[in-house]
């Protein structure tokens, strides 16, 4: 009976248009995710290392544009010397030529002579992120021994990165949303349209004794496996655009941007084939089940 049965498809729209929705969809769907998670661990990034250290910037030229010659030096001990016994600090390294270079790679290139740009002298503060240092009283302590050095937390500049990212992921989901929803629609529309070429068929195999339910599982299966082969197919699409992007951010961000997705996170994706799948099947099944009920 199944094999006979299966001429109930050979025609239908949907063997041809749903797997190419769905590879479509699903082809958006994960880079939009991937996005969304690359996202979400760039923030983890940024936050882990705002909560465990801050900076201290020694100017290296007066108001005037003048260079400070030995003040810079002195007022690097003296800043030294108060960072290492303020309760909270674990450590406190001034950054040499070469990692100040590294550290401005990302933003002025490789080729960019740093150690010729008046640049503050940065000092690395490690701190201890069960008992931070207290930043007001540190920033009081640093006014009357060290009055030039600038403290800087990142936290005024990373909570506007932080809004500006949860804005990003909420409107991924939405998009998510928008594509699944789109699936549904289209699974609605071609499942329909067969129901209706069909009706006769459906009528004289009913009265030759097929089920309800033996004619609404052909049809959601057929759907699932035409849906989920189209979905295999946009995810296998959207992998090397992926590395191509995670390529080109981490060439242009270094460690600013992490773009690298981890092993758990790959089974997050591969859902998304699946769920369309299974959104496919249970769409059809509920399409095909009410078209029965009405019609035969």
């Amino acid at each position: 009976m199944s094999k006979k049965s299966d001429f109930l498809f050979n025609k239908q729209s949907s063997r041809f248009f749903l797997p190419w929705i769905c590879a479509l969809m699903v082809f958006i769907a994960t880079l939009v995710l991937a996005g969304g998670i690359a996202t979400h661990n760039s923030l983890n990034l940024w936050q882990k290392s705002v909560a465990e250290s801050l900076t201290l910037q020694i100017p290296t030229y007066d108001n005037g544009g003048n260079p400070r010659g030995e003040l810079v030096y002195r007022d690097i001990e003296n800043a030294l010397m108060l960072l290492r016994t303020t309760p909270g600090v674990l450590g406190a390294i001034v950054l040499n030529d070469d990692q100040m270079q590294e550290l401005m790679t990302p933003w002025l290139g490789s080729d960019a002579a740093v150690s010729e740009l008046p640049l503050p002298k940065l000092i690395d503060v490690s701190v201890d992120t069960n008992h931070p240092p207290l930043l007001e009283q540190l920033k009081a302590d640093l006014a009357n021994s060290v009055p030039d050095a600038v403290l800087d937390s990142h936290r005024i500049w990373l909570g506007d990165l932080v809004r500006f990212a949860n804005a990003l992921l909420t409107l991924i989901g939405l998009i998510l949303i928008l594509l699944f929803v789109t699936v549904a629609i289209t699974v609605v529309y071609t499942t329909n349209a067969s129901l209706s070429i069909q009706e006769y068929v459906l009528s004289l195999v009913h009265m030759l004794g097929a089920q309800d339910l033996y004619i609404t599982n052909r049809y959601a299966w057929h759907n699932f496996k035409v849906a989920l082969g189209g979905s295999f197919v946009g995810f296998v699409l959207a992998l090397p655009v992926m590395f191509g992007i995670s390529m080109f951010l981490k060439s242009v961000s270094g460690q600013i941007l992490q773009s690298s997705l981890h092993p758990i996170q790959w089974t997050y994706l591969l859902l998304i084939p699946v769920g369309v799948a299974l959104l496919a099947f249970i769409t059809t099944f509920k399409t095909v089940w009410k078209f029965l009920r009405r019609f035969l």
